[in-house]
């Protein structure tokens, strides 16, 4: 196994905005914890300083003229015209080097897919990459460039034909599915909350592909309070069968965190337990992985989750060898030296109730309405 990490300190030189939620610098965090943990200190493991990619790249999914858009966002200056692009918007805030920024992130995250693409990696993760809303034409919740699409993209023209791509997100990678929801070629399955509680209102279970791509989409919308207990259940009931079924190539995984009890924008009750358990599924069922990070607004309870996906991903135990010597003073963001794993939450029993009555209908869809399409029985 040859596995890369990709990292760079330009991720840091960026900010949204002084109180947007998303934070670039979250990358340093991932890749401090991992390096005082030892997960660096392996012979197959490369840490690689990715280059932005030349814009022309983006054209394999966005427009001409979103493309010049960020151009001219590219100085940090305003103009009204630009909210026709979703530029300007409290969400996607024109900042300067908005669109140095994405071409960053894309060149991390095609750095990834070329490496697995070409034998030479089996694992890749881009912290900073799985920007999953934006759109053809548009900038939308947080994304301004849409790398998975390209990466996909880009996979297809290296010869790859069954991709699986799965988006473990709290909010529903709408941006991805429109771009393959008439394909066969690209298996999408998602794990989300509803879009009837929160942003961007989509990806609900009879979201389900159409033509050739019919039964190739498949999303799992999930309730407000879901626990460990319940996100397990919907992943191992659904994510398993459906590898199995497709035998994909690759699998792209978008390995978002915002599912933490502890996320400012989100309504799930997840700890990072369940997450574990999930990126262990994963790294089972496939040899080739590119992870990209997505969302995760708690960011030290995010810095912690995304260390121990690599850690799963790479098959090591984290171990600190400053524990109880130094605390955490010589790592900027702590001020202890923090346990990576979270303690284990309960919701009520009567809101347990809810929480399964709806996961259990959403899985009963699918497997009535999906499954049959992937000839699971």
């Amino acid at each position: 196994m040859n596995s890369v990490f990709l990292y760079t300190p330009k991720f840091e030189q960026f900010e949204f905005s002084e109180h947007h939620p998303f934070k670039p610098y979250r990358a340093k965090m991932v890749y401090e914890l991992c390096y005082r943990y030892g997960l660096f200190d392996y012979p197959w493991v490369s840490v690689l300083d990715p280059e932005p990619e030349d814009a022309s790249e983006m054209l394999r999914f966005h427009s001409r003229e979103y493309v010049e858009a960020l151009r001219g966002a590219n100085k940090g200056y305003f103009d009204v015209s630009m909210l026709n692009h979703g530029l300007g918007s409290s969400d996607n805030p024109v900042f300067k080097g908005v669109l140095d920024f994405s071409l960053l992130v894309l060149g991390a995250t095609l750095t990834g897919a070329d490496r697995i693409a070409s034998g030479q990696a089996d694992i890749a993760f881009n912290p900073i990459g799985g920007l999953h809303h934006a759109g053809p034409d548009f900038a939308e919740g947080f994304c301004y460039v849409n790398d998975i699409v390209i990466a996909i993209k880009r996979l297809f023209e290296q010869g790859l034909e069954r991709i699986l791509y799965v988006d473990i997100d709290a909010h529903h990678g709408n941006g991805v599915q429109d771009a393959f929801y008439d394909t066969d070629q690209v298996m999408f399955v998602s794990f989300h909350q509803s879009g009837d509680t929160i942003y961007p209102g989509t990806g609900f279970e009879n979201e389900m592909g159409t033509g050739k791509g019919l039964g190739y989409t498949v999303n799992v919308p999930l309730p407000e309070y879901t626990d460990d207990d319940a996100y397990i259940r919907a992943f191992k009931t659904v994510y398993p069968p459906v590898v199995r079924a497709y035998n994909p190539q690759i699998v792209i995984a978008q390995v978002g965190l915002d599912t933490l009890k502890k996320d400012p924008l989100t309504n799930l009750r997840c700890t990072n337990n369940s997450f574990q358990e999930v990126i262990s599924e994963i790294k089972q069922s496939n040899s080739k992985v590119l992870a990209l990070g997505g969302g995760g607004y708690s960011v030290k309870d995010v810095a912690k989750g995304w260390t121990l996906a690599w850690a799963i991903l790479n098959d090591i135990e984290p171990h600190d060898p400053y524990q109880g010597l130094i605390g955490g003073a010589m790592y900027g963001f702590e001020t202890s030296s923090e346990e990576l794993y979270d303690p284990p939450h309960r919701i009520s029993e009567n809101l347990k109730k809810e929480v399964d009555r709806f996961v259990d209908q959403k899985l009963a869809f699918i497997e009535k309405n999906v499954f049959p399409y992937l000839g699971i029985t």
